[in-house]
């Protein structure tokens, strides 16, 4: 079974939050406004977290699948 973690690029995210507003159960925002990740591995892709990933609008966040 694939494995995916989140990776956030902090120099690219603005912190405009629509991470935040497609999977608040994932994503929130630090004191600075960037994006942070509430959890950082999935066992599958789910259509929020797929969303907060591609309405990015720096495309700052990226899934990677794990290798171990």
């Amino acid at each position: 079974m694939a494995r995916y973690r989140i990776k956030i690029d902090r120099e690219k995210c603005m912190g405009m939050g629509v991470c935040v507003l497609s999977a608040s159960e994932i994503f929130d925002q630090d004191e600075d406004c960037k994006a942070i990740a509430l959890t950082a591995e999935f066992d599958e892709i789910t259509d929020a977290l797929d969303e907060a990933v591609h309405s990015c609008p720096t495309r700052s966040i990226e899934l990677v699948e794990k290798t171990d």
